[in-house]
């Protein structure tokens, strides 16, 4: 869908929410009272053509994936003058990250649950055609309310329709790379893939799959098929045999030995 000039939309701004490497995020309120996310390019960013073009497919992307449950989904997207902006649902919570931060009992009393509403957020992602390329815990919203747990995926800066190709340099955030984004820039649904394994063996057992005493040997040991993590359920003996089995499927270092998308991820535990 093409970008707007105007919104449609009619909301008044509330207060600010965040500002961020690329965009700006404001609380506001339709004409109906309901809270929605103003989400905007910073000006500074309007000159680089690679960040204006990356806010911009992102939205693109956004809307193509909304509505759906476990998306952060989109209500308008658009330009304002030449700041090219989206109207997002509010989400009431925390990321993932924060959680983790926090030490939130639900990661300990829900944790498949939250594996799988991430899980089916990526399935829907990898099914729609697209691949996310920066899966992390910070892109996991969970919402406040106690009575129910829900994980909404958000950020789509980086997505890109899944056709495989190599990268002058990897997309993503360095932590949750692939073995092959690393080694040869190439990406794929099966380098979400991998990233999830890291953020569910993160979630599962409290330790990253790969650490190193300095920022080279971390990559070669991220990179490496040489090296394999310590199985989770060595560090986590109440996780399920079937969970330990999904998670180092998921880092397996040669990526035809994964899941090859989060599609059959979701249909190995059970999600369909």
């Amino acid at each position: 869908m093409p970008d707007r000039t105007a919104p449609t939309l009619q909301y008044t701004v509330m207060r600010p929410l965040h500002v961020g490497g690329m965009a700006r995020l404001s609380l506001a309120l339709t004409a109906d009272g309901t809270q929605v996310v103003l989400r905007q390019l910073l000006p500074l960013n309007l000159l680089s053509f690679r960040l204006r073009r990356s806010f911009i497919n992102g939205t693109r992307i956004r809307q193509l994936l909304s509505p759906h449950a476990r998306i952060v989904y989109s209500l308008e997207r658009g330009t304002r003058g030449l700041i090219p902006y989206e109207i997002l649902e509010y989400v009431d919570g925390l990321s993932l990250r924060r959680l983790m931060q926090n030490k939130d009992p639900r990661l300990t009393s829900d944790t498949l649950a939250i594996l799988r509403q991430c899980a089916e957020a990526l399935g829907h992602v990898h099914a729609r055609g697209f691949v996310h390329l920066d899966v992390k815990p910070e892109n996991f919203l969970v919402l406040s309310d106690p009575r129910v747990l829900t994980v909404k995926l958000t950020d789509f800066d980086l997505t890109r329709e899944n056709t495989p190709m190599k990268t002058r340099r990897p997309s993503g955030t360095a932590a949750y790379l692939a073995p092959e984004q690393i080694r040869r820039g190439f990406v794929g649904t099966a380098a979400d893939v991998f990233a999830f394994g890291i953020m569910a063996y993160q979630l599962v057992t409290g330790r990253m799959p790969f650490q190193g005493k300095h920022e080279r040997q971390l990559r070669w040991r991220q990179a490496s098929e040489r090296f394999v993590p310590k199985p989770p359920r060595s560090l986590n003996p109440h996780l399920s045999q079937k969970v330990d089995a999904v998670i180092t499927k998921c880092l397996e270092k040669n990526p035809d030995r994964r899941f090859p998308s989060m599609v059959h991820l979701c249909d190995e535990i059970g999600l369909g």
